[in-house]
């Protein structure tokens, strides 16, 4: 997992400080979209160049994994501050009336569910049964149908609770 914070080749923070990230991310969970319009203009700007460089960040992991089922050791950021990310971003492209990049966040959101803690014993047999289907494994067909399932629905699951939450999100901007 990469560093909630990024620094530029002269050690400068890219964008607000450390703790103003850490405030504003602790103010989203209690407050909503309502803890971006608290802050002022740089702080503003600081937020979103640091939310966009999340959802940067997350877009390249997922265009790199094409997998159904992938770890969360594979995202660049814990999953609840990507979503964080994502519906700091909302707003802006609501208000612009920017559809396109709005389903691209909504569908980013969704697809988190994709990420689940997977048991390091059952992870080279789910990737190969997502990579290789042809290949003869050292297990039975039924047993690698029963681990892969495992994961199926619990993406599945997730994918279900992630739509609604980023639908009702959205109703609500």
């Amino acid at each position: 997992m990469l560093a909630l914070f990024q620094f530029d080749t002269n050690g400068q923070l890219l964008y607000g400080s450390p703790l103003m990230i850490e405030n504003y991310i602790n103010d989203f969970r209690k407050m909503g979209p309502a803890a971006l319009a608290g802050l002022g203009d740089e702080e503003q700007s600081a937020v979103a160049t640091w939310a966009r460089d999340v959802v940067d960040q997350y877009g390249a992991v997922l265009n790199l994994l094409p997998m159904k089922i992938k770890d969360t050791n594979e995202l660049p950021y814990p999953k609840e501050t990507i979503k964080i990310a994502i519906k700091t971003l909302m707003p802006a492209y609501v208000l612009t009336k920017s559809d396109g990049t709005l389903a691209l966040l909504k569908d980013r959101y969704v697809r988190l569910s994709s990420f689940q803690e997977i048991n390091p014993e059952d992870k080279k047999l789910v990737y190969t049964e997502a990579d290789n289907s042809d290949q003869a494994l050292s297990i039975t067909n039924t047993s690698l149908d029963s681990i892969h399932q495992k994961y199926i629905q619990l993406v599945l699951s997730e994918e279900k609770i992630l739509h609604e939450d980023i639908e009702a999100y959205h109703n609500s901007l």
